[in-house]
């Protein structure tokens, strides 16, 4: 094994769980848990393949990716900066961009709680509506 694998081994017992479950999972060619998946961003296909072929040629290191969990422009010039990434042109989003408000870069507007609470009850009416549904509830 080369210097370079050892050091990626020891980096990936000293990151969290789900940077671990991350690059274990592109290591096993399995997709990630749900929690790797939004923390890292993985919209697509893309995403996972600009993430997984750099990971497994070990040209981003497990701590360097544990540094950007959450963070889409970090993640973005991640993946641009390596050699082996077949899609270059791939930007990562996260859930944490949003929150913290660093999500610049896309052209959705800004939502606000009274807009993600409005989309909740919409979400849990329908949930209603189809259950009714199955029920045999609603009329024909």
């Amino acid at each position: 094994m080369s210097n370079r694998h050892t050091k990626f081994a020891e980096q990936l017992l000293s990151v969290r769980p789900t940077t671990r479950n991350l690059v274990t999972s592109i290591l096993m060619d399995a997709w990630p848990n749900d929690a790797a998946v939004v923390d890292f961003g993985i919209d697509s296909q893309k995403h996972y393949e600009a993430l997984y072929f750099p990971i497994r040629e070990a040209e981003i290191m497990p701590q360097a990716l544990d540094a950007a969990l959450g963070d889409g422009p970090k993640l973005t010039a991640l993946a641009r900066e390596s050699a082996s990434n077949p899609h270059k042109d791939v930007e990562f989003h996260t859930t944490w961009d949003l929150i913290l408000g660093r999500d610049s870069s896309r052209s959705a507007e800004k939502i606000g709680l009274k807009d993600l609470l409005n989309n909740t009850q919409s979400r849990n009416s329908d949930r209603e509506m189809v259950q009714d549904h199955d029920r045999g509830d609603l009329e024909r």
